[in-house]
């Protein structure tokens, strides 16, 4: 068995915003809020999660494809 480590948070933490991120190397995508993280096997998932943490947040939601308010 092989482990694939994932640096996290890529590219910092965010207060006003939940991130959605591909993960550079695998087919997973990231939805980060401050220091936590959960792994996704594909974007549409991830970017539910994002929306649904960001609306209890009450912030918005921001990856490369875009920024989205709750």
């Amino acid at each position: 068995m092989t482990a694939i480590i994932l640096k996290f948070p890529p590219r910092g933490v965010y207060a006003d915003a939940v991130r959605v991120e591909r993960e550079r190397g695998t087919e997973g995508w990231l939805t980060l809020a401050n220091a936590f993280g959960w792994a996704h096997g594909d974007f549409a998932s991830a970017l539910r999660d994002a929306h649904e943490i960001a609306r209890d947040y009450g912030v918005a939601v921001i990856s490369s494809a875009g920024r989205w308010t709750p």
